[in-house]
Protein backbone atom coordinates (compact mmCIF):
# COMPACT_ATOMS: atom_id res chain seq x y z
CA UNK A 1 0.00 0.00 0.00
CA UNK A 2 1.34 3.25 -0.73
CA UNK A 3 0.67 6.24 1.17
CA UNK A 4 0.93 10.03 0.26
CA UNK A 5 3.40 11.96 1.32
CA UNK A 6 2.37 14.13 4.58
CA UNK A 7 3.21 17.34 2.86
CA UNK A 8 0.97 16.03 -0.21
CA UNK A 9 -2.11 16.06 2.30
CA UNK A 10 -1.28 19.20 4.54
CA UNK A 11 -1.67 21.31 0.90
CA UNK A 12 -5.18 19.17 -0.38
CA UNK A 13 -6.87 19.53 3.33
CA UNK A 14 -5.44 23.24 3.33
CA UNK A 15 -6.55 24.02 -0.21
CA UNK A 16 -9.74 22.49 0.57
CA UNK A 17 -10.42 24.73 4.26
CA UNK A 18 -9.24 27.66 2.32
CA UNK A 19 -11.91 27.10 -0.36
CA UNK A 20 -14.64 26.66 1.75
CA UNK A 21 -13.79 29.51 3.42
CA UNK A 22 -14.05 31.77 0.53
CA UNK A 23 -17.26 30.72 -0.69
CA UNK A 24 -18.62 31.28 2.62
CA UNK A 25 -17.34 34.70 2.34
CA UNK A 26 -18.71 34.81 -1.35
CA UNK A 27 -21.69 33.89 0.17
CA UNK A 28 -22.29 36.37 2.85
CA UNK A 29 -20.94 39.25 0.20
CA UNK A 30 -17.67 39.07 0.35
CA UNK A 31 -15.38 40.63 3.12
CA UNK A 32 -17.59 43.76 3.70
CA UNK A 33 -21.18 41.53 4.16
CA UNK A 34 -18.97 39.44 6.97
CA UNK A 35 -18.21 43.67 8.46
CA UNK A 36 -21.55 44.19 8.12
CA UNK A 37 -21.71 46.18 5.04
CA UNK A 38 -23.97 45.42 2.29
CA UNK A 39 -21.94 46.22 -1.20
CA UNK A 40 -25.41 45.34 -3.10
CA UNK A 41 -26.95 48.36 -2.05
CA UNK A 42 -25.45 52.07 -1.53
CA UNK A 43 -26.77 54.44 0.33
CA UNK A 44 -29.44 56.55 -0.20
CA UNK A 45 -28.54 60.30 0.69
CA UNK A 46 -32.19 60.56 1.36
CA UNK A 47 -32.32 57.99 3.80
CA UNK A 48 -31.67 60.13 6.63
CA UNK A 49 -34.22 60.75 9.79
CA UNK A 50 -36.96 62.83 9.97
CA UNK A 51 -38.31 64.92 12.76
CA UNK A 52 -41.11 65.19 14.51
CA UNK A 53 -42.22 68.32 12.57
CA UNK A 54 -41.92 66.85 9.59
CA UNK A 55 -43.14 63.70 10.58
CA UNK A 56 -46.47 65.73 11.37
CA UNK A 57 -45.85 67.64 8.06
CA UNK A 58 -46.35 64.19 6.02
CA UNK A 59 -49.43 63.30 8.45
CA UNK A 60 -51.65 66.55 7.96
CA UNK A 61 -50.45 65.64 3.88
CA UNK A 62 -52.24 62.27 4.44
CA UNK A 63 -54.90 63.31 6.27
CA UNK A 64 -55.65 65.55 3.67
CA UNK A 65 -55.36 63.41 0.71
CA UNK A 66 -57.68 61.27 2.70
CA UNK A 67 -60.34 63.76 2.71
CA UNK A 68 -59.91 64.30 -0.91
CA UNK A 69 -60.34 60.73 -2.00
CA UNK A 70 -63.20 60.69 0.57
CA UNK A 71 -64.99 63.19 -1.03
CA UNK A 72 -64.12 62.36 -4.40
CA UNK A 73 -65.94 59.14 -3.49
CA UNK A 74 -68.95 60.46 -2.27
CA UNK A 75 -69.53 63.14 -4.94
CA UNK A 76 -69.16 60.01 -7.28
CA UNK A 77 -71.98 58.17 -5.28
CA UNK A 78 -74.14 61.27 -5.27
CA UNK A 79 -74.18 61.60 -9.15
CA UNK A 80 -74.91 57.94 -9.17
CA UNK A 81 -77.94 57.83 -7.05
CA UNK A 82 -79.11 61.10 -8.95
CA UNK A 83 -79.07 59.26 -12.11
CA UNK A 84 -80.78 56.27 -10.50
CA UNK A 85 -83.64 58.71 -9.28
CA UNK A 86 -84.40 60.29 -12.62
CA UNK A 87 -84.30 56.49 -13.48
CA UNK A 88 -87.09 55.84 -11.16
CA UNK A 89 -89.03 58.92 -11.56
CA UNK A 90 -88.73 58.57 -15.46
CA UNK A 91 -90.16 54.99 -14.87
CA UNK A 92 -92.99 56.50 -12.51
CA UNK A 93 -94.24 59.09 -15.07
CA UNK A 94 -94.27 55.93 -18.22
CA UNK A 95 -96.28 53.58 -15.24
CA UNK A 96 -98.46 56.52 -14.52
CA UNK A 97 -99.27 57.15 -17.98
CA UNK A 98 -99.92 53.28 -19.08
CA UNK A 99 -102.18 53.58 -16.05
CA UNK A 100 -104.49 56.37 -17.15
CA UNK A 101 -104.53 54.48 -20.89
CA UNK A 102 -105.06 51.53 -19.33
CA UNK A 103 -107.77 52.66 -17.38
CA UNK A 104 -109.35 54.91 -20.24
CA UNK A 105 -109.15 51.79 -22.68
CA UNK A 106 -111.62 49.91 -19.87
CA UNK A 107 -114.29 52.47 -19.94
CA UNK A 108 -114.35 52.05 -23.54
CA UNK A 109 -114.69 48.69 -23.31
CA UNK A 110 -117.31 48.82 -20.77
CA UNK A 111 -119.44 52.02 -22.89
CA UNK A 112 -118.85 49.51 -26.12
CA UNK A 113 -119.55 46.14 -25.13
CA UNK A 114 -121.15 46.13 -21.71
CA UNK A 115 -118.65 44.29 -19.64
CA UNK A 116 -118.27 45.33 -16.39
CA UNK A 117 -115.97 42.86 -14.57
CA UNK A 118 -112.55 42.38 -15.86
CA UNK A 119 -112.34 38.35 -15.22
CA UNK A 120 -115.43 35.99 -16.30
CA UNK A 121 -116.64 34.37 -13.55
CA UNK A 122 -116.67 30.80 -13.53
CA UNK A 123 -120.54 30.25 -13.22
CA UNK A 124 -120.51 31.98 -16.03
CA UNK A 125 -118.78 29.28 -18.39
CA UNK A 126 -121.04 26.74 -19.50
CA UNK A 127 -119.02 23.32 -19.47
CA UNK A 128 -120.12 20.62 -21.79
CA UNK A 129 -120.58 17.48 -20.55
CA UNK A 130 -118.11 15.17 -21.33
CA UNK A 131 -119.34 11.83 -23.49
CA UNK A 132 -119.20 8.61 -22.06
CA UNK A 133 -117.04 6.09 -23.65
CA UNK A 134 -119.04 2.60 -24.08
CA UNK A 135 -117.12 -0.37 -25.13
CA UNK A 136 -113.55 -0.51 -25.30
CA UNK A 137 -111.35 -1.22 -28.61
CA UNK A 138 -107.94 -2.59 -29.51
CA UNK A 139 -105.32 -2.30 -31.73
CA UNK A 140 -102.28 -4.22 -32.36
CA UNK A 141 -99.52 -2.94 -34.44
CA UNK A 142 -97.36 -5.16 -36.00
CA UNK A 143 -93.48 -4.62 -36.57
CA UNK A 144 -92.86 -4.95 -40.60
Amino acid sequence: MEYTSKGVGNAALTTGIIGTALGAMASAGGLAGILGINPQKPADPGDKPVTRYEMGLIQQINERDNTITLLTANQYSDNKADALQAQINQQAVWTAGATATMGFMNQQIQALYGITKLMIPENAIAIPAVPSVSGTSTTTATNG
